[in-house]
């Protein structure tokens, strides 16, 4: 009798549990019915960027009853499949970041096209000084970061600015050399290394001067190394290009105006290895967490980074963080002064994090809505506050732990490195060599006798590369300019027509130019175009 009361106790529990469960997720359906839901997905794991997008989406819904604001944090390990298997699969979230990895055909596939969006104000900025202006306008880049220049059409917004900066124990910078004074020079930095060594060795502490890793190191090996090349690259180019341009740079080695033993390049190379040999033994092949780890542990002086891991050390290290920028080599230093003209202006920084709407939205007008938000005044004000990064949009005042990211505006251009004259057989050649450049038994006169041979080649075949590119980009451009003229002419309130019209027709001679350009150095090179 009494085991028969027990198991028709079990069984009512069970009962019981089962309704409960049947009502919940019943009273759930019914509230997802009722409710607008919007899902924004992202790559962005590090710390106090989630916290912000919650806030923003808290008080967009508190503005909007009745929608949901969900964020779904992805690896970055895992993205690029992950995404792709959602946009075919059709179960995409409404709202990506498409910040790197996209490509054109991808982009209007499956995103939509913003640019309605971008030339007219934002509604949220209602009661600002940014009230009334276009909403690319009220972004520090024009919405350059956001715009594709072979579409002729934006397909995101971006929510932040991205700088590098260099990382400091600051507790450990004051025991190794008597004060916490950031180093400002290359000369100072320097110092502070190899005081940081002699301080391990005296110590007994295992202690490393740079965490380096293979996603760091390269960061601030190739900012010294364009310190090196920016008097030449100021003799190479036309004083109207404000950018570094690789064609023209590629065209003046052809012709024989610098080569890989041109002092600037010898010296370039050698402040890379010099600046190699203050990071731990086979940085090459550690992981950025790893570099991070032993930086958050104490174990090493500085780590260079972006200003996106700056909120992730605040909350991981337990003495205080000093930040500065990566110093260069001052213009009297005996060894790489006289290549440098001086410290890189940071006024060309586009703004990062882009976010773009997908066509498998079933809300893509809140979804709209919600992006417009997300870049108000107001919220750019709460963003930069709780994640500590710089704001995209102007007159927005950065947050305090944002202050020491912003972009840099006094200074000159960087100068060029040997990777960006070119495509992927020259990376290819520079990274399968660049161990001979910072092994022990290796060196920069090394380095550039295993690369020497295929350097020449490779700019050649890069070259070629980007000829049949641009030559299929006027191919498809010619039958896109009849599409547009036929649409303009034919429907004269099709503004948006004669617009994209108007822009090819005027960006064409620089498109013609650069195409003529990259023939006329693949003949002079003894190399026929077609």
């Amino acid at each position: 009798m009494r085991d028969k009361v027990l198991n028709l106790i079990g069984v009512g529990l069970i009962a019981v549990c089962f309704v409960l469960s049947l009502g919940r997720i019943l009273m759930a359906k019914k509230q997802t019915e009722n409710e607008k839901v919007i899902r924004i997905a992202h790559i962005q794991l590090e710390g106090g960027v989630r916290s912000a997008l919650d806030k923003i989406a808290g008080e967009y819904m508190r503005l909007h009853p009745g929608v949901k604001v969900m964020q779904i944090p992805i690896p970055q390990s895992i993205f690029t499949n992950w995404l792709i298997t959602q946009l075919v699969g059709g179960t995409a979230p409404d709202i990506i970041e498409t910040s790197t990895g996209q490509t054109e055909d991808r982009m209007v596939r499956f995103f939509y096209p913003l640019t309605d969006l971008m030339n007219a104000p934002n509604p949220y900025n209602a009661g600002t000084g940014l009230e009334g202006v276009p909403l690319r306008s009220t972004m520090f880049d024009g919405g350059a970061s956001c715009y594709s220049s072979q579409l002729l059409e934006y397909f995101g917004v971006s929510i932040s600015g991205l700088t590098t900066r260099a990382y400091y124990n600051r507790d450990l910078l004051r025991k190794v050399t008597g004060s916490d004074a950031i180093p400002k020079t290359y000369e100072e930095f320097l110092s502070v290394c190899k005081k940081t060594a002699e301080y391990s060795k005296r110590t007994g502490k295992t202690l490393i001067p740079v965490a380096g890793s293979k996603y760091n190191g390269p960061m601030i090996m190739g900012q010294l190394f364009n310190s090196q090349t920016q008097k030449l690259m100021d003799t190479l180019l036309p004083p109207a290009y404000a950018t570094p341009n690789g064609t023209r740079i590629a065209d003046a080695y052809l012709r024989g105006k610098w080569s890989l033993q041109s002092p600037a390049i010898v010296s370039g190379l050698d402040l890379m290895r010099e600046v190699a040999e203050q990071m731990q033994p086979g940085f090459m092949q550690v992981q950025r967490d790893d570099a991070m780890f032993y930086f958050v542990q104490g174990r090493a002086l500085c780590y260079v980074s972006g200003s996106w891991d700056a909120t992730s050390l605040r909350d991981q290290v337990s003495f205080p963080l000093g930040i500065g920028t990566i110093p260069i080599p001052s213009t009297d230093n005996p060894q790489y002064g006289s290549n440098v003209i001086g410290k890189f202006s940071e006024a060309g920084t586009n703004a990062g994090i882009e976010f773009s709407l997908t066509r498998n939205s079933a809300n893509p007008e809140i979804a709209r809505d919600f992006l417009l938000f997300m870049m108000s005044k107001s919220m750019q004000e709460l963003w930069t506050r709780e994640s500590g990064w710089i704001p995209a949009v102007v007159d927005v005042q950065p947050g305090e732990d944002a202050m020491p990211f912003m972009p840099g505006e006094d200074g000159y251009l960087a100068g060029f490195s040997l990777t960006n004259i070119g495509g992927a057989d020259l990376a290819r050649i520079f990274d399968n060599n660049f161990d001979v450049l910072i092994s022990p038994f290796g060196g920069t006169q090394a380095f550039l006798k295993a690369i020497g041979p295929a350097f020449n080649k490779a700019v050649i075949s890069d070259l070629h590369r980007s000829y049949q590119t641009q030559l299929s980009s006027n191919r498809r451009m010619d039958g896109i300019l009849c599409g547009l003229a036929w649409k303009a002419e034919g429907n004269p309130g099709d503004a948006a027509a004669a617009h994209k019209y108007d822009l090819l027709i005027q960006g064409g001679s620089a498109r013609d130019r650069a195409f003529y350009l990259t023939r006329l150095m693949l003949l002079r090179a003894g190399e026929p175009a077609e």
